[in-house]
């Protein structure tokens, strides 16, 4: 029972299955919303990770403000399709 909502067995052991690897890592936060939102259009979730805030240093030295976009290893292929043939 989760949420007041009883789920399959098999629901719980799937999503431990899952696996997030990174698709591509970009120079600006723009750059990785554009592909978030296209990614969600083909409902394909993602993280956004950055080890640096950009609203303090908005620039990329040395990739210290990449953002690296993340998905499932299931994901994966797709979301590389889908940005090859859209950006």
């Amino acid at each position: 029972l989760i949420g007041g909502f009883i789920l399959p067995e098999n629901t719980e052991k799937k999503d431990k299955d899952i696996k997030i690897v990174e698709l591509c890592r970009v120079p600006r936060e723009d750059e990785a919303l554009a592909i978030e939102s296209l990614l969600a259009s083909c409902n394909i979730k993602c993280i956004l990770q950055s080890d640096i805030t950009r609203s303090i240093y908005p620039f990329t030295i040395d990739g210290l403000a990449e953002v690296s976009i993340l998905v499932s290893d299931r994901d994966l292929e797709k979301s590389k399709e889908i940005i090859s043939n859209n950006i």
